[in-house]
């Protein structure tokens, strides 16, 4: 069978392809429930159309080029909201193509192991959540795409000027759509480094196409550096002439700041790897622990077996502590020095790779005839977190499906009441008070901002309440909140029979007090 080739992607080997279709299967089976109708907070936002407001949000992010994606979408007269089908399968394939595409740079496309890994890093749950915001979707197929072009301009064995620049070309444009692929770039430059280094202590032959060119990893270096210092420029030249207002999302964190981060930091990394989470609990996690222990042990014997000099033994542990150093703030990812705090599981998704990618430095010494147990003992394992990641990603679909029906329902239930007043046709505006994150029969899966109660962010309430039942609503401001405040602190809220009024021309919902 012939190569395939494509100009963007250059020359894909038949087993590559074969690899891309195993890894896409397992993320259908992970994660087909985003093909299905679901809401996530920001969705509700964005269900109505994408108006100024929408687009501002962007902006001020410095998602400019997303801006732009979802404004072409809504001049068609379509919801972003709505695409869940088409692009909820397309962005399926695209992260299969983009695991595929990592471990092409990597050097680690070809183990008898890569396609397990493979499975195991496209199915975890870090990546399934950020596929629960449908409204995400546009601007995450293209991040992704022009993603994979970047790596794979910069993994060609002949590559040109030119291959750089679409690559640099490429890296920008993402950057302006979703920054958090930057941090899938910094594990692809580590990994690339480290496969490379142990690829020069193994001298048997059948190891040859394992080697990595270190060409590719200073090319893609220099483009993310060059990429986020035309990015960081871009933003700042809009702040300064006034054309957009930066969140805390754009803007670095203060010197003041910077003990509190590195508590943060230290928390986090504790909450990552070894800490019991909704969507990951604490025994995978020991798991997984065991499972890089093995592998480090494993990696350490082997180039023990070698014959290298003190020299070269010196360099190569020099080399890897390094690399695992580097890894450190590489899980934090790009949030790290800028303002906003929020280390949901979608800015997260380098945690997946990392993990696969330290498991499958292993996969060249197993390979070997005299470690079949070993090999065994490791694809059992990496099968086992395969299998739960399968598991946990499904449930965290089906609770969202499960967390939508309950918010239906409640907001009809409140819409209900509404129709039974005398003085519901005069109703213009609603109020809604805060209310609860979740219910009091608790989903498995609630972290972070991933299946909440649309009814608990003030930008998601009427909305909401626009979705259940077909009524148009407009949001109370101004004078009109001041009234539903104080109405509320006097009265029981949600589900009392006065926890739901109608004051004039403005409908009250009181969630809390």
């Amino acid at each position: 069978m012939q190569n395939f080739k494509c100009g963007a992607l250059g020359e894909w080997a038949p087993r590559h392809v074969r690899l891309l279709l195993i890894i896409f299967a397992a993320a259908l089976i992970a994660k087909g429930g985003v093909i299905l109708r679901g809401f996530a907070v920001d969705d509700y936002l964005f269900g109505q159309g994408f108006s100024t407001e929408e687009l501002r949000v962007f902006l001020t992010q410095g998602r400019f080029l997303h801006g732009g994606i979802d404004w072409f979408i809504n001049a068609l007269g379509v919801n972003i909201s709505d695409l869940y089908i088409s692009l909820g399968i397309c962005a399926l394939f695209l992260q299969a193509a983009l695991v595929t595409s990592i471990l092409r740079f990597v050097g680690a496309a070809d183990f008898s192991l890569s396609a397990l890994i493979g499975a195991a890093i496209v199915s975890h749950p870090y990546l399934a959540e950020i596929l629960t915001f449908r409204m995400v979707l546009p601007g995450y197929c293209v991040a992704t795409i022009l993603s994979i072009v970047a790596l794979e301009m910069t993994a060609k064995k002949s590559m040109t000027l030119g291959d750089c620049i679409v690559a640099l070309a490429a890296t920008v444009a993402m950057l302006f759509v979703y920054q958090g692929f930057l941090n899938l770039f910094a594990v692809a430059v580590v990994f690339a480094f480290l496969f490379d280094q142990l690829s020069k202590v193994r001298s048997a032959p059948t190891l040859s196409r394992h080697v990595v060119h270190p060409k590719r990893v200073i090319v893609l270096s220099l483009v993310c550096l060059m990429s986020a210092v035309l990015f960081l420029t871009t933003i700042a030249a809009s702040k300064a002439l006034g054309l957009v207002a930066l969140t805390g999302r754009a803007n670095f964190i203060e010197l003041s700041s910077v003990s509190e981060r590195a508590t943060q930091i230290a928390a986090l990394l504790q909450r990552i790897y070894w800490m019991s989470e909704p969507i990951v609990p604490h025994w995978i996690k020991v798991l997984i622990a065991a499972m890089i222990l093995f592998v480090v042990a494993l990696v350490c014997a082997e180039m023990r077996s070698e014959q290298l000099t003190r020299k070269s033994v010196i360099w190569k542990l020099v080399a890897g502590v390094c690399a695992v150093v580097l890894l450190i703030p590489i899980t934090v990812g790009v949030i790290l020095p800028f303002k906003d705090w929020w280390p949901v599981p979608r800015v997260l998704a380098q945690v997946p790779f990392i993990i696969g990618l330290f498991l499958l430095l292993a996969a060249p010494a197993v390979q070997r005839k005299q470690a079949t147990i070993l090999k065994r003992m490791l694809t059992v394992s990496i099968s086992i977190l395969v299998v739960c990641f399968v598991f946990i990603s499904n449930q965290v679909f089906a609770d969202q499906q499960r967390l939508n029906s309950w918010d239906k329902e409640r907001a009809n239930r409140i819409v209900s009441r509404l129709e039974q007043s005398p003085n519901f046709s005069e109703i213009k505006s609603i109020y809604l008070s805060d209310g609860a994150w979740g219910y009091p029969a608790r989903l498995n899966t609630l972290q972070g901002d991933m299946n909440i109660s649309a009814f608990a962010p003030e930008y998601s309430r009427v909305s909401l309440m626009l979705e259940a039942s077909g009524y148009s609503f407009k949001k109370a401001t101004g004078d009109l909140v001041s009234i539903g405040m104080a109405y509320c602190k006097n009265h029981r809220p949600w589900p009392h029979v006065d926890s739901v009024s109608v004051v004039g021309e403005l409908a009250v919902v009181c969630l809390s007090n």
